[in-house]
């Protein structure tokens, strides 16, 4: 008995690793903006362990009253550009940015999506908020992501465009926690089957 419950220990910590790993290297997207402005600034749309990217967007939302979007130029990923294929105010206190690399290749790994570049109406805090983000792969699946600290991950599939387009999105908690807290549960399951006996 005492071999089965080594080899379920041993299970759970090897399941729980993984899960770790999992968490961390999941991709990420945030926001660097300065705290406080009184003249023109960037702001640059950040983007960690992505893997494959080809395409994808965003809407990132600020105070009009205060700060003015002069232009956006490319992001980039391991000193590949990412093209901006497009941007614009979708409303006054909110710019949508779409990008798009060339060909079917992608690319891997950390760096930025975009740069986004403000003019100052009225010094102050800078205020700014990500949301509606897309990332879309090689093979014209949705990249799970956490945008600014929340998770996001579609229910289905995009058609392959050359323009991303929003799809439904549902929150979701990291990526292989909740397979390991399962699996836990399971070797729980059959380890108390097993003890009955």
């Amino acid at each position: 008995m005492s071999r089965t419950i080594s080899t379920i220990i041993i299970l759970l910590i090897v399941l729980i690793i993984f899960a770790n790993l999992a968490a961390a290297y999941q991709t990420s997207v945030s926001v660097n903006a300065p705290e406080r402005v009184d003249s023109d600034f960037s702001v640059v749309i950040e983007i960690e362990n992505v893997v494959d990217l080809d395409s994808g967007q965003f809407d990132l939302h600020f105070d009009p009253t205060a700060v003015n979007v002069t232009g956006v130029d490319d992001g980039s990923i391991g000193g590949t550009t990412i093209p901006i294929a497009d941007w614009a105010l979708v409303d006054s206190n909110t710019i949508r940015v779409l990008f798009n690399l060339p060909g079917i290749d992608g690319v891997s790994g950390s760096g930025s999506l975009a740069t986004i570049h403000f003019e100052t109406m009225v010094p102050g805090d800078c205020i700014m908020e990500i949301s509606d983000g897309l990332l879309v792969d090689t093979m014209a699946e949705v990249i799970p992501a956490s945008w600014d600290g929340v998770e996001s991950v579609a229910t289905n599939t995009v058609p392959k465009a050359r323009t991303p387009v929003p799809v439904g999105t549902t929150e979701s908690k990291a990526p292989g926690f909740g397979w390991a807290v399962s699996a836990i549960g399971l070797l729980a399951t059959a380890y108390f089957m097993f003890r009955r006996k």
